[in-house]
C-alpha cells in the first residue's frame, strides 16, 4: 500500500507541475471520473464541428480570394511547384525572393497541382487552404487544456478575431500570394506541440527539427519562432534556478528547448547552403538595414495602418459606407489582441503560460523590427507582420476568455461576432475579379506568339494563366541595353536562346511606371521591330529574330 500511495502521489505531483506550466494531460489521457472510452467519445463532437466549420470557411475564403486577381508573386510560386513536380526538386536555375517558401507553401502548391494541374486557380485554392488552417489552428492553440464553456469561448474568440479578412488590401495580403501568412501555419503547429505534449526528451528535438524545416522556407522564423523560445525558456530557467534556487535538473526541459531552438538556426542555414552547393535555387538578399531616424514616424504610422488592415479594421476615408461600419466593428478584435498582448508583457516574468510568453515576444519582435526597418513604404508591405494576426488572436482567446465571462461581456462579443459573420458572408458574395491578362493571352495565342519579353507584372502571371503555353522572360530594360543580371522568381533557362526563341516584347502602362517597359528602350536595344501592334492597354512589338541572343 505504501508503494501504491507513493506512486499516486508522484503522479499527482507531475500533473500539478504540468498544469502550472500551462499544459494539460497528454491527448487521449482520461481525467478524473472518466474512462479513456468516454474521453475519446467526447472528442467526436469537437472533431465533427471543426471539420464542418473548416469546410464552410474554406469555401468562403476561396470566394474572397477570387475577388483579388493573381499576380506574378503567386504565379511564380505555382510555376516553381510545377517544376518541382516534374523532377527539378532542388529548383535548379531558379532565382527566388528573400523568402523561398521551399518547405512551406511550395509543397502545398505541388500537392494541389497534382490534382488540379497548372493554372491561376491554384493560387486561390492554396490561399484558402492556408487561411482556413490558420483560423482552425489558432482556435485549437487558444483552447489550451481548457474544456467545457471556457474552452469553447477561447476557441470562438481566437477564431472569431480572424474569421473575416477585410475585402481589398486585407484580402490581398492574407488570401492571395504566398507570404509570411502561410509561415504561421507550421509555427502554430510547433506551439501546439509545445502546449499539448508531455515533458519528454523527444519534444525539444521535434521542436528543433520543425523550426529548422520552417526556417529553410522563411528565415523570419528565426526571429518570431526560435528567438522567442530561447528568450522565454531562458527567463523561465533563470527565474527557477537563479532566483528560486532550484536544481538545474528541474529545468532541463526549458534548457533543452532553448538549445534546440538555437541549433535549428544553424541547421537551417547549413541546409540552405547545401541546397545551393548541390546546384539548387539562389536567393535574393534579405534587407535587414535599419531605416534612418527621420523616417521612423512615417514607418510607425504605416505599421499601425497595416496592423489595422490585417485585423480587418482598416478604416476607409470618405462617406460612411457599409465597409466602413464593418471595419469599425473589427476594432473589437484589435482591442482584444492588444489587451491580451499587453497583459502578458506587463506580467511577463510572473506568467506561467509558456505559449502566451512566446507569442507575446514574437509579436513584439516582429512589429518592432518591421517598424524601424526600411520595409514599411506601402500598405502591402504589412505582409511582413502577417503572423501578428494569428498570434494576437490566440492570445486574445487564451488570456481573456475567463475575464470576459466574469465581466459579463460575452453578449456584447456575440453581437460583434454576428457582424464579423455578416462581413464574411458579404465578402463571399462578391463577384470574382476577372483573370488578369486573359485577353492578352488569347491575342498572343491567336497570333502564334509563344515566347517573348516583358515586365515582371506580365512574366510569371502569363505563364501561369496560359497553363505554361506562353513564356514571358523578364530581363532588366535600360535606356540602351537589356540584361538579366538579377533573377527574381525566374529560371536561367528562360534566357537560353538554344531552348527558346523570343521574338516579341510586351509593353503596357496599366501597371504604372515601376513595371512599365518603355517601347523606346526595346527599340534601342533590338532595333526597329518588324511589326507593332496596339491591343487594349498593351503594345506588342515583334522581330524576325531571337531576341535572347542580344540580351547581355
Amino acid at each position: 500500500m505504501s508503494a501504491a500511495n507513493n506512486h499516486a502521489a508522484a503522479e499527482a505531483s507531475a500533473a500539478t507541475n504540468d498544469q502550472a506550466a500551462g499544459r494539460g494531460p497528454p491527448p487521449g489521457a482520461a481525467g478524473p471520473g472518466e474512462t479513456r472510452e468516454t474521453r475519446g467519445m467526447a472528442w467526436l463532437p469537437w472533431a465533427a464541428g471543426y471539420l464542418a466549420a473548416a469546410i464552410v470557411l474554406f469555401l468562403c475564403y476561396l470566394r474572397i480570394s477570387e475577388t483579388v486577381t493573381v499576380t506574378s508573386d503567386g504565379a511564380g510560386i505555382a510555376l516553381q511547384a510545377w517544376d518541382m513536380l516534374h523532377g527539378n526538386v532542388l529548383l535548379h536555375g531558379w532565382g527566388l525572393a528573400d523568402v523561398t517558401f521551399y518547405t512551406t507553401e511550395i509543397p502545398e502548391y505541388a500537392l494541389v497541382e497534382i490534382f488540379r494541374g497548372l493554372g491561376p486557380a491554384d493560387v486561390h485554392i492554396c490561399a484558402a487552404i492556408t487561411y482556413t488552417l490558420l483560423v482552425v489552428l489558432a482556435g485549437l492553440l487558444a483552447k489550451g487544456n481548457k474544456t467545457g464553456k471556457e474552452g469553447l469561448v477561447r476557441v470562438l474568440i481566437a477564431s472569431g478575431v480572424m474569421i473575416a479578412p477585410q475585402i481589398g488590401p486585407g484580402a490581398f495580403v492574407l488570401l492571395l500570394s504566398p507570404d509570411h501568412t502561410g509561415t504561421s501555419v507550421p509555427l502554430l503547429l510547433i506551439f501546439l506541440l509545445l502546449d499539448r505534449a508531455p515533458r519528454r526528451w523527444w519534444v525539444p528535438a521535434a521542436v528543433g527539427l520543425m523550426l529548422a524545416w520552417t526556417q529553410i522556407g522563411d528565415s523570419l522564423v528565426a526571429a518570431i519562432g526560435a528567438a522567442p523560445i530561447v528568450v522565454v525558456c531562458g527567463v523561465r530557467a533563470y527565474r527557477g534556478i537563479v532566483q528560486g534556487g532550484e536544481p538545474v535538473s528541474v529545468h532541463w526541459f526549458d534548457l533543452a528547448l532553448a538549445v534546440s531552438a538555437v541549433v535549428s538556426v544553424a541547421v537551417a542555414d547549413a541546409a540552405v547552403k547545401i541546397i545551393g552547393s548541390l546546384g539548387g535555387y539562389t536567393m535574393a538578399t534579405l534587407d535587414t538595414v535599419v531605416a534612418r531616424s527621420a523616417s521612423w514616424a512615417a514607418h510607425v504610422s504605416l505599421t499601425v495602418d497595416g496592423l489595422l488592415h490585417l485585423y480587418g479594421a482598416g478604416l476607409i476615408s470618405g462617406s460612411l459606407r457599409f465597409a466602413t461600419g464593418i471595419a469599425a466593428v473589427h476594432l473589437v478584435g484589435v482591442a482584444l489582441a492588444a489587451w491580451a498582448t499587453g497583459r502578458v508583457i506587463r506580467r511577463f516574468f510572473a506568467c506561467d503560460d509558456m505559449i502566451a510568453q512566446i507569442l507575446a515576444v514574437a509579436i513584439a519582435v516582429n512589429v518592432t523590427a518591421y517598424a524601424f526597418s526600411r520595409l514599411p513604404t506601402v500598405l502591402y508591405a504589412s505582409h511582413e507582420i502577417a503572423p501578428v494576426l494569428p498570434f494576437g488572436a490566440v492570445l486574445a482567446g487564451r488570456m481573456l476568455a475567463e475575464r470576459l465571462a466574469r465581466a459579463k461581456l460575452l453578449p456584447a462579443l456575440t453581437a460583434a461576432a454576428c457582424v464579423y459573420l455578416a462581413a464574411l458572408a458579404y465578402g463571399a458574395s462578391l463577384t470574382p475579379t476577372p483573370l488578369r491578362d486573359q485577353a492578352l493571352i488569347n491575342w498572343l495565342g491567336a497570333h502564334h506568339l509563344t515566347t517573348g519579353l516583358g515586365s515582371y507584372a506580365e512574366g510569371d502571371n502569363i505563364g501561369l494563366a496560359s497553363h505554361g503555353t506562353i513564356l514571358i522572360a523578364v530581363p532588366e530594360f535600360h535606356p540602351a541595353s537589356v540584361d538579366h543580371r538579377r533573377l527574381f522568381l525566374e529560371k536561367t533557362s528562360d534566357f537560353d536562346p538554344r531552348q527558346h526563341n523570343a521574338n516579341f516584347v510586351v509593353s503596357t502602362t496599366e501597371d504604372g511606371p515601376s513595371f512599365h517597359v518603355p517601347p523606346a528602350f526595346a527599340i534601342r536595344a533590338f532595333g526597329r521591330p518588324a511589326r507593332t501592334y496596339h491591343y487594349g492597354p498593351w503594345t506588342i512589338m515583334t522581330w524576325n529574330k531571337n531576341l535572347l541572343y542580344e540580351i547581355r
